[in-house]
């Protein structure tokens, strides 16, 4: 029997992480999710039975796996280990292209393509494909797509939404598209197979993600919460994504910004671990966030 395989794309901050714990909310499959490391998916605590550093095993039946040396190796030791599972899916990288992932299905027999999963900012989408740095990425995501998630309905508004759709038709004037709050999905979308064949296209082999400034950001300290609320609001438009966790004076919180918007909410940490990713006129941050150190 071939396993359904999903592949969940979107660009930094549509909101994948909170799609993924959804799914395994909702228990109605026992699902394998490969992702680049843990530190990209931040699996919700309860759902947690136990991990070894690779794995995380969860209560549901479901597990994650850290693709480690790549895609195709971390899919291989999955399929091979001989586990029960539903379906299959990946999580791709805010900056990939997830077509890239999906032609995995398209040569592994043991797979057949389901769906390829597309998260877009309902508040930022026309800006991102108009931005000289980020506009190819976003626009090649769109085009893999079989369903297009408008996620974040309720904070873009009647307007603002309106113009994500026009902005999404105008890539590719087919593209099935649904607008969604906290990517809430019907539960049974997963159900039936989305993936309809559009034509032999294949993926370039350029790494788009070469194109981006990566860093990380970690100090055994915590943060003046004051001061850490100054530097956020101060960040440059070249930062597209900051999360982790971090220590500050007001408690331990899980830190979330996606352009000029970031929450902090509380959650257990020890010191200070941030990864962030901006265009490639991106500075160093580090001397900015050491200044708001406690």
């Amino acid at each position: 029997m071939r396993l359904p395989f999903t592949v969940i794309g979107g660009f930094l901050g549509a909101g994948k992480t909170t799609l993924l714990n959804r799914l395994l909310h909702q228990g109605r499959r026992r699902y394998a999710v490969l992702v680049n490391d843990f530190g990209s998916l931040n699996i919700d605590a309860a759902l947690i039975a136990g991990h070894d550093g690779r794995t995380l095993q969860l209560t549901n039946g479901c597990a994650c796996c850290s693709l480690g040396g790549g895609l195709l190796d971390g899919l291989g030791d999955l399929l091979d280990s001989g586990q029960p599972f539903d379906q299959v899916v990946v999580e791709a990288s805010g900056v990939a292209d997830p077509w890239r992932i999906a032609e995995v299905a398209l040569v592994e027999p043991r797979l057949t393509l389901d769906a390829v999963l597309v998260l877009a900012d309902a508040t930022r989408l026309p800006t991102q494909l108009a931005d000289r740095y980020v506009g190819e990425t976003v626009r090649r995501q769109l085009l893999a797509a079989d369903l297009v998630l408008l996620n974040k309905r309720d904070a873009a508004g009647a307007e603002a939404l309106a113009a994500a759709r026009t902005a999404a038709l105008a890539v590719r004037p087919t593209l099935r598209l649904l607008a969604t709050e906290q990517a809430a999905i019907p539960n049974d979308l997963l159900d039936q197979p989305l993936h309809q064949p559009r034509g032999r296209f294949r993926a370039e082999a350029a790494q788009h993600e070469d194109s981006f400034r990566r860093f990380l950001y970690q100090r055994d300290g915590r943060f003046d919460h004051a001061a850490l609320v100054r530097a956020l609001e101060a960040m440059p438009p070249s930062l597209l994504r900051l999360k982790g966790f971090c220590a500050t004076t007001q408690g331990p919180a899980l830190l979330q910004m996606v352009g000029p918007r970031w929450t902090l909410t509380p959650e257990p940490a020890e010191g200070i671990a941030l990864v962030g990713i901006g265009t490639p006129e991106l500075l160093d941050l580090a001397a900015a966030l050491d200044a708001a150190l406690a």
